[in-house]
């Protein structure tokens, strides 16, 4: 249990006690680091919520702030121990992105952290770097506009006035640091893109993003969304309410059911979720096809659990399957979704992790295993299926290139394909929101 620590005089409360630890974790694992859930039992309501803000805002701009403090240090930040990163990006992050923070609250206790830990005797630098860091900071913006040299941008689309030109040089690698991302995935990403573009993207991705979901009645948390039958999650009130009093409702971004939207029109018998996940996709299956066997599968033991919660699960309507699909439904699948492992880089506002695992070779790996997958999974699809392949992803290797493959190597054929990287950035209204993803259905060649 997380509580406050306290050695040479430092106290620090149970809610930097658990993310500064969690910063911790993930410095000395840079870049691989992975989502993983932060301990906060024994926290009080109010101390978890601070504790997952505070990672929250390190994670997603890591690089932002690494930008700000680096020139700060006297060693480089690769030489920097782990704890000495964590607590120079949990107190920066609190300095600077969070509000209602004191400052003497945030360098205090960032400094006192570090005294817990074997980086003790760098507790001084933390103190004096964050201090600078302070000093650099100039004035609040209510609105920060588009991105600039000396103004730090902020989820919510305030920002800081900077005293230096932190954010300056060639234009894609400022504004990758701006928003915390490595300037490669922008030039991937950039193909025909306008410089505009290209800011939209990597603003929507430290954008806070809203919780929308659909199958939902009226209810005073929430309010409509842009796009039909979705609403948005009113800042502020909590979704446990809304789930109480519709229990039937997905959370979910119009996006990410764009997928299984698109086969309205179909009457599958049978429906396989190949991937399922936490079930998201299965549980949609099940209202958009009510007369079919729904049958959902996953590799992964504790999710295979989460699906056995399900409440669709629990009444029959939905089959879990385990890691492979009953092999008395070979070839009699008339609806294969496969939602493959994916960079998630449509999704990045969400993933925080996601935006740092950017190495070609895991590019690779991710990239064979959907195809393995794929491979794996068509057997099971009937003569005349209609297989759907989606991500939350914005990448064309992931998208567009596995969809020529697909037909390229398999007697498949496009019917339709949808592209979609995202809307909304700092500020902008949450009922505007989507998430960035892909979709295509395919079937056998006639």
């Amino acid at each position: 249990m997380p509580d406050s620590r306290e050695r040479s005089g430092a106290s620090v409360s149970p809610a930097r006690v658990a993310a500064l630890s969690h910063l911790a974790v993930k410095a000395s694992r840079w870049p691989d680091i992975y989502p993983t859930a932060m301990p906060t039992t024994g926290l009080s309501v109010r101390d978890a919520r601070l504790a997952e803000a505070i990672d929250r805002a390190a994670t997603i701009r890591w690089l932002t702030l690494k930008t700000i403090i680096e020139p700060l240090l006297s060693r480089p930040w690769n030489q920097q121990a782990p704890e000495v990163i964590a607590a120079l990006l949990g107190g920066a992050a609190q300095i600077l992105l969070l509000d209602r923070i004191p400052d003497h609250a945030a360098i205090g206790e960032s400094v006192g952290w570090c005294k817990t830990t074997k980086a003790v005797r760098a507790s001084g630098v933390v103190n004096a770097v964050l201090r600078k860091v302070i000093a650099l900071r100039g004035e609040k913006l209510d609105q920060a506009g588009s991105p600039r040299a000396d103004v730090l941008i902020r989820e919510d689309g305030s920002g800081w006035t900077l005293n230096t030109p932190v954010f300056d040089g060639e234009p894609r690698k400022a504004l990758a640091a701006q928003c915390g991302l490595h300037h490669t995935w922008l030039e991937r990403i950039a193909g025909n893109a306008t410089p505009e573009q290209l800011a939209q993207q990597a603003l929507h991705s430290i954008s806070k993003p809203p919780v929308v979901l659909h199958h939902a009645g009226p209810h005073e948390a929430l309010i409509d969304h842009s796009i039909a039958g979705f609403q948005v999650l009113q800042p502020g009130n909590h979704l446990g309410a809304v789930l109480e009093a519709y229990p039937n409702a997905i959370v979910q971004d119009s996006t990410a059911a764009a997928a299984v939207r698109a086969t309205s029109a179909m009457a599958p018998t049978v429906a396989l979720d190949r991937c399922a996940g936490r079930g998201t996709k299965s549980r949609q299956l099940a209202r958009q096809h009510p007369s079919a066997r729904i049958v959902a599968c996953d590799t992964h033991a504790g999710r295979i659990k989460e699906l056995q919660q399900l409440p669709e699960v629990q009444s029959g309507r939905i089959e879990v399957a385990g890691a492979n699909p009953p092999e008395s439904l070979r070839g009699q699948v008339d609806l294969l979704l496969l939602d493959v492992p994916c960079t998630n880089t449509g999704v990045l506002a969400r993933r925080p992790e996601a935006r740092h695992r950017t190495d070609m070779n895991s590019r690779t790996a991710l990239r064979d295993l959907q195809r393995q997958i794929a491979a794996d999974a068509l057997p099971w699809l009937s003569p005349r299926g209609t297989l759907v392949w989606t991500t939350c992803s914005i990448e064309p290797e992931e998208n567009e290139a596995q969809i020529e493959w697909l037909t390229q190597w398999h007697p498949l054929q496009v019917v339709t394909m949808a592209a979609h990287r995202g809307t909304g950035t700092p500020g902008d209204a949450p009922s505007a929101w989507t998430d960035g993803g892909f979709f295509a259905l395919l079937r056998h060649r006639d």
